[in-house]
Order: structure tokens, then sequence, then C-alpha cells
């Protein structure tokens, strides 16, 4: 049974962390869990901000790509990866990366950050600095000819 109380707490809690950024329905989940919250209480809560729309897993993936691109640039493997461990599903994922796959050329974004990281690595032995650069890419998640092509 779902007290006012608990439903009450559990939406507060949600709400505090709707203020800072958006959310998945599972990060919402995971952290009402993690504060001893009930699966009806999650449940109840969940509802509730989803029908006022808080919560919405489609709005959630197209804020989180948009954002990355801008702020982080990063190839669209690690962006995939980052929205499964989010909790959102792969038909919502390949949906909101076919919308940004068009305007968001990865080469560029790699040769921007070969071009700002390139810098750390004057002086070193030319072969050090490709394979530094090759690993950073490969961290933040780019294809291995984006990032050849980007080096080079």
């Amino acid at each position: 049974m779902v007290t006012d109380k608990d439903f009450n707490k559990a939406k507060a809690a949600s709400l505090r962390l709707l203020a800072y950024r958006q959310r998945s329905v599972k990060e919402i989940k995971d952290r009402l869990k993690k504060k001893g919250f009930s699966d009806l209480v999650i449940n109840k809560t969940v509802e509730y901000l989803t029908a006022l729309n808080y919560l919405d897993d489609r709005e959630f993936a197209r804020f989180w790509i948009q954002d990355r691109i801008r702020t982080r640039p990063q190839g669209m493997s690690l962006l995939r990866y980052q929205l499964r461990q989010k909790g959102i599903s792969r038909e919502i994922i390949k949906e909101s990366l076919s919308e940004y796959a068009g305007d968001y050329d990865e080469y560029e974004a790699a040769k921007k950050l070969v071009a700002l990281r390139s810098r750390r690595y004057r002086g070193l032995d030319p072969q050090k600095s490709k394979r530094r650069l090759y690993d950073y890419l490969c961290r933040r998640g780019f294809s291995q000819d984006v990032i050849s092509q980007a080096i080079e």
C-alpha cells in the first residue's frame, strides 16, 4: 500500500533530482530505490512524473545527445553506450541518434579535438603523440576510420 507521506517524499526527491537536469525513467527509479522507497511508491511516482511530462525517455535521449555534442564532442558509439547505461531502449536510441546523424559530423568533431589535444603532446615523439591522440579519441567513442582520418 502506498501512503501519501511516502508518495510525497518520493515525489519531492524526484523533483529535486529533476531540478538539476533531465533524467531517464531508469535513473529516477534507481535513485528512489537507493533511498529505500518501495516498488509501489516508485512506480506511482514515475507514473505521476510521466503524466506531467517531467519524465520522457525520448526527450531525455534528445537532450543527452544534444548536450554531449555541444559540450563534450564524442562518437556516436559512446553516445549509444551512455544512453543504454541510462536505461533508454534501443529503439529510442536509434531514433534519437538518427535525428542528429545528418547534422553531426564526427570527423569534424574529432579533428577539432585533435587540434586541441595535440598541443599537449608537442615535443613528444611523433609516434607517441599519435598513439596518445588515437587512445584519447577511442575513449571518446570515435570509430577507427574517423580517428585515422582526423589524426592524419
